[in-house]
């Protein structure tokens, strides 16, 4: 029976979600419940069923949307974020947060989530490019996830210590021209606000060992995700009280 888990595990990390789950399995398989079948098929063939997803992301402890784009899912309606919301999208606003001290971004915060949620339109605005399901382009579409423009390499540098490039080489990333660095892997997971270990098990490839951390990491990421729905004019709005608070 041990050989066959064991197994079955191994087999799983052809796949993102399938990393994912050989990574946290002790954890998952002891509170895995009514899911049992449904994880050992994803472990065994990678294919997972939203209903699964929806369930399984809590145990997880991540974000039920980010837990879509990770097993190759569209998004349904009641979780996608907002599209077409230039010229500004979210990274437009983490940028100048970035540069905020501590209690003038919690305010910027405090606004957003003060502001009303509109739903994002529906069908949503496609990418012009959807390259295959390979580790750059889930870390891609995790930052659209966000309505963060997805070749944002500033704002990865500025929060995450990301690697100084072009917005053509981080492009690259999608179709895997440009080789995805321990480097890339931690500076996603801090814009992003997932545990670097996780997306370190989600692309195959380990996280940084000795990053440069923004100080405020962890309110910008709440902040991302806490914006990825409102409107062109809330964001429009956002950044004005956040020119002011500079």
């Amino acid at each position: 029976m041990v050989d066959t888990l064991t197994a079955m595990v191994e087999a799983g990390s052809g796949t993102a979600l399938g990393r994912l789950l050989a990574h946290r399995w002790p954890e998952v398989a002891a509170t895995a419940g009514a899911l049992r079948p449904e994880l050992d098929a994803v472990l065994t063939s990678g294919a997972a069923t939203p209903s699964f997803v929806r369930r399984l992301a809590p145990m997880l402890g991540l974000h039920t949307a980010d837990l879509f784009v990770i097993a190759g899912l569209d998004l349904p309606q009641d979780l996608v974020p907002a599209s077409g919301t230039g010229p500004w999208h979210v990274g437009t606003v983490l940028e100048i947060a970035a540069k905020l001290a501590p209690q003038s971004l919690r305010r910027l915060h405090e606004f957003v989530r003060s502001l009303p949620e509109h739903p994002p339109a529906w069908p949503p605005v496609r990418p012009r490019h959807r390259y295959t399901l390979g580790p750059g382009e889930v870390m891609l579409r995790l930052l659209r996830n966000r309505n963060i423009g997805p070749y944002s390499a500033k704002l990865l540098y500025l929060i995450g210590g990301g690697p100084m490039v072009s917005h053509s080489t981080m492009a690259m990333l999608g179709p895997g021209r440009t080789r995805l660095t321990p480097q890339y892997v931690t500076s996603f997971a801090t814009v992003l606000g997932i545990p670097d270990d996780n997306l370190a098990a989600v692309a195959g490839v380990a996280a940084a060992t000795d990053p440069r951390l923004h100080r405020n990491r962890v309110e910008l990421a709440r902040l991302a995700w806490d914006a990825r729905r409102l409107t062109g004019e809330q964001l429009s709005e956002v950044l004005a009280l956040a020119g002011r608070l500079r």
